[in-house]
């Protein structure tokens, strides 16, 4: 129920009004404008119905007051006997919503409040439409701003920039869809890791933020980033499949309130630099501002606990009965270190090159995209786990099969095609392999070459 503060230094006033509208809205009572200020802070009135002359601080008065401290969120309607153009006019400037006059009929001010009320509906909607994320509810970065400015002036706390780890990687392979879901599931992540009254906000595609009211505990944060990285994990795996191969993760970075300044875009800059940390130093984890520290000094704290989670969360994440299918910017990385090392330890590799091709003019090309997907599937989990692939083009493979010999290579084919053959795919295409040793002494530099049609 909406709540009406009323104030007029007349108490039969005050007790005629509250009469009215107590049916249809909760209603305080004031005798003065100082106990207004006052019971404004405690009740949160959405809507002040206040006599105008009153003695010691007018209506006028106290709606400055109000207006300096809290902005331009004060609702307020006028009752009062004077009709002189000056006071409606005033009222107005500062920002009243109505005027009534005194003494008015009940049925009057009742519809007067119900319209204004109305109109407090709307712009609440039209308010949270504007400041809210639409996919996981929480605050968008508009929103963010407006109300951390105000927070930080007035609260203690913790202020978390929070990033999602290799998120890029789940729109590449799983599309922008599957993306959604895991940005949805993250929310509700952070959501049942907080409190109610805790701030939680979306600031980018991946990028989120939390205020944690009232904590500064550095344990108890610690705990917070090894649950959230856990249930990140878990979720993944629920959405994706328990062979999903993506190193999905959490990255915090703290700053605390006041401690190191109550200026939003300072603290969040702290904030960043903190991450800034955590991601130059492994990610999946919580690093914390410090003040006598320069952006290269901050440090996140080890243990062996982090030592052991760590290395627990990769192992889930990379041993898997199938290759190492990344998309392309990861693959490049990954190639290039695997060429550094084959070169560095005389080692011997093959890489491919896997395409199917449509042999039956009818399939969509949905059909052809759905059916290619597949194919991958199948290659992936031909290969062995010390493999390597990516997808080149829609129907295309690339593949680095390390400490392979040619007479492997010939098996890998063969183990290929004969799995896709016990699809209802086969008939309908035709794969092609082309394969070649990888010289490491030389670049460009090539030994035999096998063709498949």
């Amino acid at each position: 129920m909406r709540k009406v503060l009323v104030v007029d230094d007349e108490e039969m006033m005050r007790l005629i009004t509250r009469r009215v509208l107590s049916k249809d809205y909760d209603v305080v009572l004031a005798s003065s404008g100082q106990e207004a200020l006052e019971m404004y802070e405690k009740e949160k009135p959405d809507l002040i119905l206040s006599d105008l002359l009153m003695p010691e601080m007018n209506g006028f008065e106290m709606h400055k007051q109000l207006q300096d401290k809290y902005g331009e969120n004060v609702h307020i309607m006028y009752m009062t006997a004077d009709d002189t153009e000056d006071v409606e006019g005033k009222g107005f400037d500062l920002g009243a919503q109505d005027f009534i006059r005194k003494p008015f009929r009940p049925d009057v001010l009742l519809k007067r409040v119900s319209n204004i009320m109305a109109n407090l509906e709307t712009i609440t909607n039209l308010t949270e439409e504007a400041t809210t994320d639409p996919l996981t509810g929480l605050l968008n970065k508009a929103g963010t701003a407006k109300v951390m400015e105000e927070v930080v002036q007035n609260e203690d706390g913790t202020l978390l920039m929070v990033d999602l780890d290799s998120f890029k990687l789940v729109n590449d392979l799983y599309g922008h869809d599957m993306g959604d879901r895991v940005l949805k599931g993250f929310a509700d992540i952070l959501c049942s890791n907080t409190e109610a009254r805790d701030i939680r906000c979306r600031i980018g595609g991946d990028e989120f933020l939390l205020f944690l009211r009232g904590i500064t505990d550095e344990k108890v944060l610690y705990e917070l980033s090894h649950r959230v990285n856990r249930q990140i994990v878990d979720m993944a795996h629920r959405l994706m499949g328990e062979d999903m191969q993506i190193p999905l993760g959490v990255s915090f970075g703290a700053v605390f309130v006041p401690v190191h300044g109550s200026k939003y875009e300072d603290l969040s800059q702290k904030a960043d630099r903190a991450l800034y940390n955590v991601k130059k130093n492994g990610k999946h984890g919580i690093a914390f501002f410090r003040e006598s520290l320069t952006r290269g000094e901050e440090k996140t704290v080890a243990s062996i606990d982090e030592l052991r989670r760590i290395s627990q969360v990769l192992e889930e994440r990379n041993i898997t009965n199938a290759a190492l299918w990344l998309e392309k910017d990861s693959f490049g990385v990954v190639y290039r270190f695997m060429l550094r090392y084959l070169r560095s330890y005389h080692g011997k590799a093959y890489r491919a090159l896997v395409t199917v091709l449509k042999k039956d003019e009818t399939m969509s090309e949905e059909e052809f995209e759905n059916m290619a997907e597949e194919f991958g599937n199948v290659i992936n989990h031909a290969l062995r786990k010390s493999d390597i692939m990516m997808q080149n083009r829609t129907n295309q493979y690339f593949l680095l099969l390390p400490e392979l010999s040619e007479e492997f290579a010939e098996s890998v084919f063969a183990r290929i095609r004969n799995t896709w053959r016990d699809t209802d795919h086969y008939d309908r295409t035709t794969i092609r392999f082309d394969a070649e040793k990888v010289n490491v002494e030389e670049e460009g530099f090539t030994e035999k070459r096998h063709h498949r049609p």
